[in-house]
């Protein structure tokens, strides 16, 4: 470059200095001058162009010795990643061989892991198959311990019964509770006939009275407030007002009216006084203490009386009226003969003696509708606190219904007309044309469903309710309390302490018995003196059934 430079220089300043003599000779001196002025400035302006030629040259030359050494630098960071390159190379084939190695071992390991599923999957499904077989062995030895606790309780309330005829009434007691226990325990029928004829002998039930003129016991009531007082109307005209007495003093009488001119259907205890409807159409209006009002209704038969509120529902065969102050409405006539009627909530069902079925809303209003049940209905009773309305029919059959009109199981009782039904609690005591007396339990009664009464009143909650324990022991089917008074049974009505029951037959008996297993079974209980021995437990109730000491 510095050669080119030197060779190059000369040459430009003679061309120059040769054009500008050619130029100075045709142009003029002055010409000239400013030419050569203007060579010299460029010649000027190359020189600086070579020193700064010279400049870059020098800094052409350093960057030059900069680049040899950084290639110098980038040789040994080469050499050093070939280095590194060959030992990742290493590394990376032993990590390869590794990685092999490491799949091979999961693989193995799942192989493992499944086969432990398995072995557990196994493991838990022969647990699950023994503990199975567990219980259904403790529900087989279950079912078979309630079998005997059920059968012996059954037998302990026959052997009580017999031993009170053989004048052994301490241990008559004692097997009579015996076998309520097992009953109780085991979900037994505690209404089962004998065990709840054991437990009434025990405490001094059934009470009987007799009306002194023998006629019929048509109605009953219980006066309110007062447990164990109840008023009985005869078809000769007499209204007495009944007590029940502790221990062996059975029932004292009170004669309210008598007046062999009435024939009364029915009778209505309040707390002032006592209505008694006749059935030529009189209603009697009788103090407790003396003297009574009597009201002429209009013409028809009548049989029912009914209180709504402040007003009295009074009841013929085709007609209907209200009483209220002292006054009766005109009548509501009816389409055709009432067989009875019942109040139910704010309605009044009406069942007709032809199997028909109407409403009657509280102001009068008739709406016909469907029947209920099959049958003409011959007794009703409403219970509010269970919403339950109990039918009995001209066939003996009795049907409980809940708010919903769907019935439990049939009770099919009598053989033949129910005349009366009344409800305590969740016990239905039902009389009729057959002499019989029958007592339910409806707890163990159930729906098509296989729900109970109170799990079906809960509609909401039917699904939750319905899911139960297979293991679960089902209680023991109900069979009624059979209870004969040698007289039809015409009316009956639940007692204000809702566990007695009043019965009246056609032959003038008035019945009080204690319609609650579990509440004669307490009084039983508080009057033992003792247990049974060992002796008498072995001879009674066996070897089976480990012994026991209830008080």
């Amino acid at each position: 470059m510095k050669k080119f430079q030197k060779f190059i220089l000369p040459i430009v300043v003679l061309a120059i200095a040769g054009i500008a003599v050619a130029v100075a000779y045709h142009a003029g001196k002055s010409e000239v001058e400013g030419q050569l002025n203007e060579l010299g400035e460029e010649v000027e302006r190359l020189r600086s162009g070579e020193q700064e030629a010279a400049v870059v040259k020098r800094v052409s030359q350093q960057m030059e010795d900069i680049a040899y050494q950084q290639k110098a630098i980038s040789d040994e960071q080469r050499d050093r990643a070939e280095e590194q390159s060959a030992l990742a190379t290493q590394n990376a084939a032993r990590a390869e061989k590794e990685s092999r190695a490491a799949h091979e071992a999961e693989q193995k390991a799942n192989v493992a892991a499944e086969e432990a599923k398995r072995e557990r999957s196994n493991a838990e499904q022969q647990q699950k198959i023994a503990e199975e077989q567990r219980d259904e062995a403790t529900h087989a030895k279950n079912v078979a311990d309630t079998l005997n606790f059920r059968t012996q309780a059954r037998t302990l309330g026959v052997t009580s019964q017999v031993r009170r005829e053989s004048n052994d009434p301490e241990v008559a007691d004692l097997l009579a509770y015996t076998s309520w226990y097992f009953l109780k325990n085991y979900r037994g029928n505690q209404y089962y006939s004998d065990t709840f004829k054991a437990l009434m002998q025990a405490t001094g039930y059934p009470k009987r009275y007799r009306l002194s003129q023998n006629a019929a016991v048509n109605a009953l009531s219980h006066v309110p407030g007062k447990e164990q007082q109840c008023v009985a109307a005869t078809a000769y005209g007499e209204v007495e007002l009944l007590v029940a007495n502790g221990g062996s003093r059975g029932i004292t009488s009170r004669a309210l009216l008598n007046n062999k001119a009435y024939d009364f259907r029915d009778v209505l205890a309040t707390q002032q006084c006592v209505y008694a409807l006749s059935l030529k159409g009189t209603l009697c209006i009788i103090n407790y203490h003396g003297g009574h009002t009597t009201v002429l209704l209009p013409e028809d038969n009548y049989m029912k009386i009914i209180g709504v509120g402040e007003k009295l529902l009074l009841a013929g065969h085709r007609s209907l009226c209200w009483y209220e102050s002292g006054k009766v409405s005109e009548p509501i006539r009816l389409p055709k003969v009432l067989s009875t009627l019942v109040k139910r909530g704010n309605s009044i069902c009406l069942f007709y003696a032809d199997g028909g079925y109407a409403e009657m809303n509280l102001a009068g209003g008739v709406t016909n509708k469907s029947p209920l049940v099959k049958g003409i209905v011959t007794a009703a009773h409403y219970d509010e606190a269970l919403e339950c309305l109990l039918l009995g029919t001209k066939d003996g059959t009795v049907y409980p219904l809940n708010k919903y009109n769907r019935g439990v199981a049939t009770m099919a009782a009598h053989k033949s007309k129910c005349a009366s039904v009344a409800m305590q609690g969740t016990t239905v005591v039902t009389g009729g044309y057959d002499k019989m007396v029958y007592v339910w339990q409806m707890s163990n009664l159930r729906f098509a469903s296989g729900l109970d009464f109170r799990e079906e009143l809960q509609f909401k909650t039917v699904p939750a309710a319905h899911q139960r324990n297979k293991y679960e022991i089902q209680p023991e089917w109900l069979l009624p309390v059979d209870l004969n008074y040698n007289g039809w049974t015409i009316s009956v009505c639940g007692d204000y302490d809702k566990k007695s029951v009043w019965v009246g037959t056609s032959n003038g008996n008035v019945i009080l018995m204690n319609a609650s297993a579990d509440d004669m079974a307490h009084q039983l209980y508080r009057h033992l003196n003792r247990n049974l021995t060992q002796s008498e437990w072995t001879r009674y109730v066996g070897v089976s059934i480990p012994y026991m000491r209830f008080k």
